[in-house]
């Protein structure tokens, strides 16, 4: 048995995560770092819903980072005679199964109930963050940032367009109030408008429109011919971050944070930090790293 999978040539059940396929050596890493396993239960090959997970679930560029940097990786396959067996049958799984994830500590004990069942992303990302908020584990910012990512993709944010007197100041201002996880700055006809998603557990939309007008912005009603800028996020287009593969709500904080002063980089993954520092010394370019306007799950250098 492989000690590791290789992340660039392995079945797509896998997703892009590098998994340890030894029991014993994950426990022990587990033991070392503090980490916690996730153990993943896979059909490999497997059947639509095994290869759905692996595309679906375990292939966007920060969730792969997110179980890597915070997590101990290990992949169970459970059509596999011999040691892949012997651990299926240690936590109870049936074979020739859809994919099951166990998040445990270092002596294989289960921290928190398993993902069964469910093959969401949201799912998986959620149980992530029971498991380090069960250990006391501080959550990355841009693991935060993925939540509000996937809570976007998969229609869990509500939608608004404001009128705005400068779309570019605008969508900063919008974005600086708590519910908002996203601006882009766009025309309807001649007006500048911007963009907003929202979570409607933070605020609702009377209390969206009224923080809206007290800034000097309106809601519009008609969505029908909006178009994006051509420079949304108009901070980071004038800046080296422009050059960074970014997701939607990573955009949002970083426009924000270059005009007010603030950190930008502390809300970059730890590869986005190297591959930015590259780009500050000349080491890397906008061709080789995409750009921060492309969907981050199409842009990202996976060679990197």
């Amino acid at each position: 048995m492989e000690t590791t999978t290789n992340s660039r040539n392995q079945n797509i059940e896998l997703g892009k995560v590098s998994w340890l396929r030894d029991y014993e050596e994950a426990l022990g890493q587990s033991q070392l770092t503090n980490k916690p396993v996730l153990l993943f239960f896979q059909e490999i090959p497997g059947c639509a819903t095994c290869v759905n997970y692996g595309r679906d679930v375990l292939s966007h560029p920060l969730m792969v980072e997110f179980i890597e940097n915070e997590f101990i990786p290990l992949a169970i396959f459970n059509n596999r005679p011999g040691k892949d067996s012997a651990i299926l049958a240690l936590y109870n799984e049936p074979s020739w199964n859809n994919p099951v994830a166990h998040f445990v500590d270092g002596k294989g004990k289960d921290i928190i109930p398993k993902l069964a069942n469910n093959y969401q992303p949201l799912s998986m990302y959620n149980k992530l963050v029971e498991a380090l908020t069960k250990l006391g584990r501080p959550i990355p910012k841009y693991a935060l940032l993925l939540g509000d990512d996937l809570k976007m993709k998969y229609g869990n944010l509500k939608t608004t367009i404001y009128e705005t007197p400068c779309f570019w100041s605008g969508e900063t201002t919008l974005a600086m109030h708590p519910a908002v996880r996203y601006t882009e700055a766009g025309k309807i006809g001649i007006a500048e408008v911007v963009k907003v998603y929202f979570d409607n557990s933070q605020a609702s939309l009377e209390q969206l429109n009224n923080f809206a007008t007290e800034e000097g912005f309106f809601q519009i009603e008609n969505h029908e011919h909006y178009k994006v800028d051509k420079s949304p996020q108009y901070y980071i287009s004038k800046s080296a971050f422009r050059s960074l593969p970014l997701s939607k709500a990573q955009r949002a904080k970083i426009n924000v944070a270059i005009p007010y002063k603030e950190l930008p980089t502390e809300y970059l993954s730890p590869k986005q930090s190297v591959l930015y520092q590259n780009i500050l010394n000349g080491v890397s370019s906008s061709s080789s790293n995409g750009s921060y306007e492309e969907d981050i799950e199409n842009s990202w250098n996976w060679n990197f």
